[in-house]
């Protein structure tokens, strides 16, 4: 993994929690460079020691990081966000468009896979799939998305086969509002 996420995960913590519940966590201080590469097991461990001492449930941590951390991708990276006018149209670039263009900046870089259906033009069943156990990171990067594009998008998670947070299914719902309750809002 790439020390961007490693940085961005004690920033988050250090927001959420204060610098002084981050600098009780031994080994928090973001020995990465954003471009260097570490094991996943580091940030795993990282996570866990930081809702520990955050008095905090990990996969309650974890979303709040995936949805903010989305944020963060689009200020640093709002490139990949131009041909995209919708949760939906995102998505469904996000392994080619999105995963491939960072994988020409770095080929060694592994990714989860993101593989979208549209299942009509307002159900998009997303499958997620990874080496590693972050599936609640990608639900939150889920709704950092649909809070990016300001759409209401319902998200239900399924489960799938594969060791413990590393496959997900992930049914999105447009759900668009007529415009007498619009012009209510």
């Amino acid at each position: 993994m790439k020390g961007l996420l490693f940085n961005e995960l004690v920033e988050f913590a250090e927001d959420r929690f204060g610098g002084d519940v981050v600098e009780r966590v031994e080994g928090a201080s973001a020995p990465y460079g954003a471009v260097d590469s570490y094991p996943s097991e580091d940030l795993v461990a990282l996570a866990v020691r930081l809702a520990g001492a955050g008095s905090e449930r990990l996969d309650v941590l974890l979303r709040a990081f995936g949805e903010r951390l989305f944020a963060r991708f689009a200020a640093l990276y709002p490139v990949f966000f131009v041909d995209a006018d919708s949760t939906f149209e995102f998505l469904a670039q996000i392994d080619t468009t999105v995963h491939g263009e960072v994988q020409k900046l770095y080929p060694n870089a592994e990714f989860p896979r993101f593989n979208p259906v549209t299942e009509d033009a307002d159900v998009m069943r997303l499958h997620y799939r990874s080496a590693r156990p972050f599936a609640d990171l990608a639900e939150g990067l889920l709704r950092g998305c649909i809070a990016h594009f300001g759409e209401h998008v319902e998200i239900r998670r399924e489960p799938a086969s594969g060791p413990a947070g590393t496959a997900a299914d992930f049914v999105l719902v447009r759900r668009r509002m007529d415009r007498r309750a619009a012009s209510r809002a």
